[in-house]
């Protein structure tokens, strides 16, 4: 009767030993087990892992946050043409309360300019505030503080 497996020698590079030690010690297997698994997953693709599908899903939204970021900033954080092109976030961040000066920072513009754009009214605050925030936020004024408008 032919066994159903094959024996095999050869011989490794000190470097590849070394990491095959490794391997062993991580996945609790001895050398043959090792080298069948190594080779398993070299022939056949590597084995479903849940912890890395929920790792390359979360690599997915980290790398669609970075692109909404890049376009934001290339864009130069203000409002005008390619604004349609960008994509949305599914859950947007909620700043705190801010001061003039931190929203004239965020808005790229001078707190003078933020508090002539409050003159103007609280209805044309809030659209000339989006047209300006990175992330399409409205602004109102509370007391000292300016807040995010809920959509």
């Amino acid at each position: 009767m032919a066994a159903s497996t094959k024996r095999i020698v050869g011989y490794l590079p000190v470097e590849y030993h070394n990491r095959l030690r490794q391997y062993m010690d991580e996945e609790n297997l001895g050398e043959s087990a090792a080298l069948v698994q190594i080779l398993r997953e070299f022939f056949d693709g590597r084995q479903q892992n849940p912890e890395i599908d929920s790792l390359k899903a979360q690599l997915t939204q980290l790398q669609q946050r970075v692109a909404v970021v890049e376009a934001v900033l290339s864009s130069g954080g203000r409002g005008g043409r390619g604004r349609s092109l960008l994509p949305v976030m599914s859950e947007p961040i909620k700043p705190k309360a801010l001061t003039t000066a931190e929203l004239a920072e965020r808005l790229k513009v001078k707190p003078a300019e933020v508090d002539e754009a409050v003159s103007q009214g609280i209805e044309d605050f809030k659209k000339w505030s989006r047209s300006r925030d990175p992330a399409l936020i409205r602004w109102e004024k509370r007391g000292e503080l300016f807040h995010q408008v809920e959509r």
